[in-house]
């Protein structure tokens, strides 16, 4: 088995990992995001159903805080595929995007060390 992410202080809950689609980084013509490394918290773009990166001031959707990115991706030019964490025990220090508001969203699915 390959070694943990960076943010994983357990192997703990990552064997569910939720096969989800990161949009594309542009919102109304602008890219907003490009490249997402793993450990970044998620949230989910309600009109697509797509993720991007939470973002507590965000109106789409992206405002609450979802579940965290499991490997690096660049959305620089298209949707990607790939998965995310929904369930497991992290290093609070070792996730971008993370603020006191994603944490309370995330409370009862992420343990924070």
């Amino acid at each position: 088995m390959a070694a943990p992410a960076r943010f994983l202080a357990s192997e703990h809950g990552t064997e569910v990992r939720i096969p989800i689609t990161i949009a594309c980084g542009y919102i109304n013509e602008q890219q907003v995001w490009d490249k997402l490394s793993a450990g970044t918290v998620l949230g989910k773009i309600t009109a697509s159903g797509k993720y991007g990166p939470y973002d507590d001031s965000a109106t789409d959707g992206r405002q609450t805080a979802v579940g965290i990115l499991g490997e690096d991706v660049d959305a620089t030019s298209s949707d990607v595929g790939t998965f995310m964490y929904v369930h497991c025990i992290v290093y609070a220090s070792q996730l971008t995007g993370l603020d006191a508001n994603g944490k309370a969203d995330l409370k009862g699915q992420i343990i924070f060390l």
